[in-house]
C-alpha cells in the first residue's frame, strides 16, 4: 500500500531559495591582467609544426626531382629509404647547389630560417610556461640624489654638506662592503627563489648549468679558438632561460632605509620580451630581499603553468599581489614545521587578499582539525560551500529527487559540470565538510563547554555557534521530517533548532546530516568525472565506504547511547521511522542500504563489520589496486566500533565500596577489531612516502610527501583511533613505523590537550627567556642616545605583557593569543635572533612528549588508560594553575613597574637629559626580572618535550 504522506513530502513546497539562478561568473577581462604576457605555447608550437612540414616537403620534393629512376623490385624498407634519400638530396642541393635554381634554394633557405625561429620562439614560450631557469643578475649599487659616494666612499648630503649615514656600507667607510654584501643578498634571493615550494626551478648564485652538448663547450673560457667560438655562438642561439631579474639596492633617509630594485624580464613577450619593475624596502637588507623575491614570484607565476593548480587557479593572466603570495608561502613554510599557530595567522592574511579562494580556507581547516579545534573547522568548511555556491541552490540540489534529476539531466549534468570546471576542489570540499559533520562527538564537546574561557575566545565561538546553528537550520530541517509531522519548513526549522540546544539531539543530527551529504556526493561523483582530473580528491569506493560503514556506525552509536535500546531493536525490525527523514526520503535501494549499515549494529559484530567494509571497497576491475585512503577508511571504521567494546568487565568490589576493579580481559570481539585495524593501518602507511607533506592534508591526491602528515594525525589527532591507541597491537605498531628505536609510551583517549598544553608551556618559556637575554643586552650596551628608543622598547614590552594577560586569562588555549604572543616576541627580539633561536617551537606530537611518570606504568598494569589519563589530567591542571599564577603576578608587578618606568622616562625627558647608566641598569634588570619569574613559574613540571635541532648536533669530532 503506498504511502500517501510520501507524495506530499514530494510536492513538497520548496523555498524560493531554491530556484534561484546561479550569479553570472566574472569575464575574464575585467580583471587586471598580468603584467608579464602570457606564453603563447599552442600558436607557436602550431607555427613551427607547419613551417617544419613545409620545409620537409619542400626537401622531399626537390630531391626527388635529383633522384635516379628506381629499380622494378620493391622490398618493404624500400618506401622509407625513398623518402629518406630524397630528403639528403634535397637538403645537398639546397646548400651545395648542383643545378638547383637559385630562387628554389633561397625560398627553402628562407623556409629553414622561419623554421629555426618559429621553433626558437616556441622553446622560449616553454621555457617560460614550463616555467624554466631564472637567471638572476649580479646586484648592482645604485644611490638617490644627494646620496652620491665622495672619494673614500662615503655617502653625502646634497644639501648641507654632511657625510650621511650609507647604511653598512657606511661601517667599514667604502663602498666595497656595499659590493661584497650585493653578492650575498643576490645568493639569498636566489635561495629565496628555490625555497618556495610552489616554484622550483635552479636559483643558485653562479650561471644555471649546461643544459646541452654546444653549453658545455661554451663553458670554456678560450674564446680565441675558432670551435669554441662557433660552438659558443651556436649555443648562445637557442634559447636556456625563461626569465631574468636584474637587481639594484638602494639607501634612503626614511625609514624603511634599505631597498632593493627589481625588474624581471620574460622572453615571451610579443615584442621579444616583457618587463615588470619595483622597489621593495626593509628595515634591513634581508627584509628588502625577500620582499623583493615574494614580489618576483607573485608576477612570474601568473604566466606559467604552475597557474593552473592550487591555491592559484583564479590568478591565471591576472595581477597578483604580492603580500598574497607572500602570506602564503610563509603560512606553507610553519605549516611544514608544525608552527601551526603562526601558520593559522598568515593563512587568516592570505584569506583576506583572497577571500574566495577555497583552497587556502581548506589548509585552514586542516591546521584546525590538527589542533583539535573541530568546530572552528566545520564553520571553515561552512563558510567555504557559502563561497562556491548560494545556500539555496545547494540545499535544493542536496534533498532533491533522483527521479527529478533524471527527468532534467541536461540542466542538472551541465550544473555540475560548470561547478566543476570552475571549482575543481569542490568534491574534495564537501567530503571534508560531511567528515566534519561526521566528528560531531568532537563539536559537540566544543559546542555545549563549561569551561571558564576568555572574553574573546567566548565572542568567536559564540559567533561561530550561532552560525552554524542557524545554517544547519537552513539546510537540514528536511531531516527531522517523519509521518508524524506535518511538512511544515518553520516548524521543522524550529524543532532543528530545539535539537541542537542538546547535546544528544545535536550529536544525532550532525551525523543525519552528514549521512546525507556522503549520500549526495556518491551520486554527484558519476557526473563531475565528466571533469579531467575531478575524480583524484574523493573517489567513488572511498565515498561509499563513509556513506555504507563509517556513518552507520555512528548513527547507530548514537540512537543506541541517546535514545536506548528500543531504537536499535526498531531499526532491527526494518522500521526506519525511528530515524526521522529516513522514512520519508531514503526509499527504494537506498533505504536497502541504510538497512544493510544499520544491520551492523552497536556493538558491532566484526564479521559484519568485516562484510560491509569489504562491500563497500568492492572492485568491479581486478586490476585497480586500493589506495592507502582506501585502507585507512576501513581502519578508523575497525577502530571506531571498537568503541562499543568495554576494555574492561568491572565488578563492584565488597570491601572497598564505590571502587571499580576490572575482572576481566576485553573479548575475542575486541581483539579482532583490533587486529583489522592495525593491518588496515599499516597497508595504509605502506602505500605512501616519506617527505614533507607541503600543503597536502591528509585527503590528498597524490601518495608523495603525505607519510608524515598522516602519521602524526593517526598517533595525535584522530579522533575515531582514541579507542585503538593503547591497544599491544597498536603499540607494536608504532614500535615498528614510529619509533623503532625508542619505547612506546601510553596515550591518553584525548591527546591533543596534552600537546597543546606541552607547546604552550614551551612558547611561554622559550620567549620569557629570549626577552629576558634582551633586557640583559641592553644593560650591557649601555643607554641609547635618544630617549625615544627607551620608550619604544618599554611600549613594546607592556605590549608583550598586555599579550600574556589575554593569554592566561584563557588558559592559553586560544591560537589567537599565542600567535600573538609569538609576533610580539619577535618584534621585540628581532627576526633573526628569534630565527636562530629556531622559536616560537612546534606543536608537538604525543611522542616527543616527556612524560616519565607514564613510562613508568607497566603494560600488565590493570586499566592502565584510566591511569594515564588520571596523570595527564594532573599535568594539564598544574599548568592551569601556574598560570593563574602568573596572571596574579602581572597584575602586581605589570602596574609597580609600568610606575617606576614612567617616573624614570618623564624626568629624564623633563630635564632633556640622558639616561644615567645606574637608572637604565635598573630598568633593565627590573624588565629582565619579570621575564625570569615567568621562566620559574613554568618550568617547574615533569611536562616537557624532547626536541633536537639537527643544526645544533655535532655528528663529527
Amino acid at each position: 500500500m503506498s504511502n500517501p504522506y510520501r507524495r506530499s513530502v514530494c510536492a513538497l513546497d520548496r523555498p524560493a531559495s531554491w530556484d534561484e539562478r546561479s550569479p553570472q561568473r566574472p569575464v575574464q577581462g575585467a580583471t587586471v591582467p598580468a603584467q608579464l604576457p602570457l606564453p603563447q605555447v599552442a600558436e607557436s608550437g602550431t607555427l613551427a609544426v607547419l613551417l617544419s612540414l613545409a620545409l620537409f616537403v619542400g626537401l622531399t620534393t626537390l630531391g626527388r626531382t635529383r633522384m635516379l629512376p628506381v629499380p622494378d623490385q620493391t622490398r618493404w624498407w624500400q618506401p622509407g629509404g625513398v623518402v629518406a634519400e630524397s630528403l639528403l638530396r634535397g637538403t645537398a642541393g639546397t646548400l651545395f647547389g648542383g643545378g638547383t635554381p637559385a630562387w628554389q634554394r633561397l625560398g627553402l633557405a628562407l623556409v629553414a630560417l622561419f623554421c629555426f625561429l618559429a621553433w626558437r620562439r616556441y622553446a622560449r614560450n616553454m621555457m617560460v610556461y614550463r616555467p624554466g631557469p631564472i637567471d638572476v643578475r649580479e646586484f648592482e649599487i645604485g644611490f638617490l640624489p644627494g646620496e652620491e659616494p665622495d672619494r673614500a666612499g662615503r655617502t653625502r648630503d646634497a644639501v648641507g654638506g654632511a657625510a650621511a649615514d650609507g647604511g653598512d656600507a657606511a661601517v667599514d667607510g667604502s663602498c666595497e662592503a656595499l659590493r661584497g654584501r650585493g653578492t650575498y643578498l643576490r645568493s639569498r634571493f636566489c635561495r629565496q627563489l628555490a625555497e618556495t615550494g610552489v616554484y622550483p626551478p635552479y636559483a643558485g648564485p653562479s650561471n644555471p648549468p649546461p643544459q646541452g652538448f654546444f653549453d658545455v663547450l661554451a663553458d670554456n673560457q678560450n674564446q680565441s679558438n675558432l670551435p669554441i667560438f662557433v660552438t659558443t655562438s651556436l649555443a648562445r642561439l637557442w634559447p636556456t632561460r625563461g626569465f631574468q631579474v636584474k637587481g639594484t639596492l638602494q639607501v634612503r633617509r626614511q625609514e624603511p632605509r634599505y631597498g632593493l630594485s627589481v625588474t624581471v624580464t620574460s622572453f615571451a613577450g610579443p615584442g621579444g620580451s616583457a618587463s615588470a619593475t619595483t622597489t621593495e624596502w626593509g628595515r634591513s637588507w634581508e627584509d628588502a630581499t625577500c620582499r623583493a623575491a615574494y614580489w618576483a614570484m607573485a608576477k612570474i607565476l601568473p604566466a606559467t603553468r604552475l597557474a593552473d593548480t592550487a591555491p592559484w587557479r583564479s590568478w591565471r593572466g591576472r595581477d597578483m599581489p604580492a603580500e598574497l603570495f607572500e602570506t602564503y608561502s610563509e603560512a606553507k613554510k610553519r605549516h611544514d614545521d608544525r608552527k601551526l599557530d603562526e601558520a593559522l595567522f598568515f593563512y587568516r592574511e592570505a584569506l583576506r587578499l583572497d577571500p574566495f579562494n577555497i583552497d587556502i580556507r581548506l589548509m585552514v581547516a586542516s591546521v584546525q582539525e590538527d589542533m583539535g579545534l573541530f568546530l572552528d573547522a566545520l564553520q571553515t568548511y561552512q563558510g567555504a560551500l557559502a563561497v562556491v555556491e548560494l545556500d539555496g541552490r545547494y540545499t535544493g540540489a542536496l534533498w532533491s529527487r533522483k527521479r527529478d534529476r533524471w527527468r532534467h539531466w541536461v540542466r542538472y549534468t551541465w550544473s555540475t559540470v560548470r561547478l566543476v570546471r570552475r571549482h575543481p576542489e569542490w568534491l574534495k570540499l564537501r567530503f571534508q565538510y560531511a567528515r566534519a559533520l561526521g566528528f560531531s562527538e568532537r563539536v559537540v564537546t566544543e559546542l555545549f563547554t563549561k569551561e571558564p574561557i576568555g572574553t574573546r575566545r567566548r565572542h568567536v565561538r559564540d559567533q561561530t555557534r550561532e552560525r552554524l546553528c542557524a545554517a544547519l537550520a537552513e539546510r537540514y530541517w528536511p531531516a527531522v521530517l517523519s509521518c508524524a509531522n506535518p511538512p511544515d519548513h518553520d516548524q521543522a526549522k524550529s524543532e532543528v533548532r530545539q535539537r541542537l540546544s542538546t547535546p544528544e539531539g545535536a550529536r544525532l543530527l550532525l551525523r543525519l546530516a552528514a549521512w546525507q551529504e556522503f549520500q549526495r556526493l556518491y551520486e554527484d561523483l558519476p557526473v563531475a568525472l565528466l571533469v579531467p582530473g575531478a575524480g583524484r580528491d574523493a573517489t567513488r569506493r572511498q565515498v561509499r565506504l563513509m556513506r555504507d560503514v563509517w556513518i552507520p556506525l555512528r548513527v547507530a552509536e548514537s540512537l543506541r547511547n541517546d535514545r536506548g535500546a528500543a531504537a536499535v531493536q526498531a531499526i532491527a525490525r526494518d522500521q526506519l521511522d525511528a530515524v526521522g527523514c529516513l522514512s520519508t526520503w531514503w526509499i527504494g535501494w537506498r533505504r536497502l542500504r541504510a538497512r544493510q549499515g544499520l544491520a551492523v549494529g552497536w556493538p558491532t559484530d566484526p564479521d559484519l563489520l568485516e562484510q560491509a567494509v569489504r562491500r563497500a571497497q568492492r572492485r568491479w576491475n581486478p586490476l585497480v589496486r586500493l589506495r592507502y585512503l582506501d585502507y585507512y577508511g576501513a581502519a578508523v571504521c575497525y577502530a571506531h566500533a571498537l568503541c562499543g567494546h568495554p576494555k574492561w568487565t568491572y565488578r563492584r568490589s565488597d570491601q572497598e565500596r564505590g571502587i571499580c576493579l576490572p575482572e576481566t580481559q576485553p573479548g575475542a570481539e575486541a581483539e579482532a577489531l583490533t587486529f583489522l585495524a592495525v593491518q588496515n593501518l599499516r597497508a595504509s602507511l605502506i602505500g605512501t612516502q616519506s617527505g614533507t607533506a607541503g600543503r597536502l592534508a591528509v585527503q590528498s591526491d597524490t601518495n608523495s610527501g603525505v607519510a608524515s602528515r598522516l602519521r602524526t594525525w593517526i598517533a595525535s589527532s584522530d579522533p575515531d583511533l582514541e579507542r585503538l591507541r593503547n591497544e599491544p597491537q597498536f603499540r607494536f605498531f608504532q614500535q615498528d613505523v614510529y619509533q623503532p628505536m625508542k619505547p612506546i609510551t601510553l596515550l591518553p583517549e584525548d591527546v591533543t590537550e596534552v600537546r597543546i598544553v606541552a607547546y604552550t608551556k614551551k612558547l611561554l618559556c622559550e620567549g620569557a627567556r629570549l626577552l629576558e637575554r634582551k633586557w640583559h643586552q641592553r644593560r650591557f650596551d649601555g643607554p641609547p642616545t635618544f630617549l625615544h628608543e627607551v620608550l619604544g622598547w618599554i611600549r613594546v614590552d607592556a605590549e608583550t605583557w598586555t599579550v600574556v594577560a589575554e593569554l592566561v586569562q584563557d588558559r592559553a588555549r586560544f591560537w589567537e593569543h599565542r600567535a600573538r604572543f609569538s609576533r610580539a616576541v619577535t618584534e621585540a627580539v628581532e627576526l633573526i635572533r628569534t630565527a636562530d633561536h629556531h622559536f616560537p617551537p612546534p606543536v608537538p606530537p604525543y611522542e616527543d612528549l616527556v612524560l616519565p611518570r607514564v613510562e613508568r606504568i607497566p603494560d600488565d598494569e590493570p586499566d592502565p588508560t584510566r591511569k594515564v589519563d588520571r596523570l595527564v589530567r594532573e599535568w594539564v591542571e598544574e599548568i592551569d594553575y601556574r598560570l593563574k599564577v602568573l596572571g596574579s603576578l602581572l597584575a602586581e608587578s605589570a602596574i609597580r613597574v609600568s610606575d617606576a618606568s614612567d617616573k624614570l622616562t618623564r624626568t629624564a625627558d623633563v630635564e632633556d637629559r640622558r639616561f644615567e647608566p645606574k637608572y637604565f641598569a635598573a630598568l633593565c634588570m627590573e624588565r629582565a626580572q619579570l621575564w625570569q619569574q615567568v621562566i620559574e613559574i613554568l618550568d617547574g613540571t615533569d611536562l616537557a618535550i624532547e626536541s633536537i635541532v639537527p643544526e645544533e648536533e655535532q655528528t663529527e669530532p
